[in-house]
């Protein structure tokens, strides 16, 4: 049972400098596999509570913006300035 697909989804957390946080979901190459790797098909993964602190950080997360397509969805959020 082969799977050829030569693109994987990658989480991408960025802060602009307009002072808002993105998160996206960006399609990215896979690479071939030297002769002694193999690569590992995961369809789904939970993201640990502990790290929504580190993805999120002081976004506001009441005043989210979804935008982007179903297959690559885009959320923005202002970052609150800790100062």
């Amino acid at each position: 049972m082969g799977f050829e697909s030569k693109t994987g989804l990658q989480l991408r957390s960025l802060i602009k400098k307009s002072g808002e946080l993105e998160l996206s979901l960006m399609k990215v190459p896979i690479p071939e596999p030297a002769a002694d790797e193999v690569v590992v098909r995961v369809e789904a993964t939970p993201i640990n509570p502990s790290d929504l602190g580190l993805l999120l950080g002081a976004a506001d997360v009441k005043t989210a913006k979804l935008s982007g397509t179903g297959d690559a969805p885009v959320v923005q959020r202002p970052f609150r300035n800790p100062r």
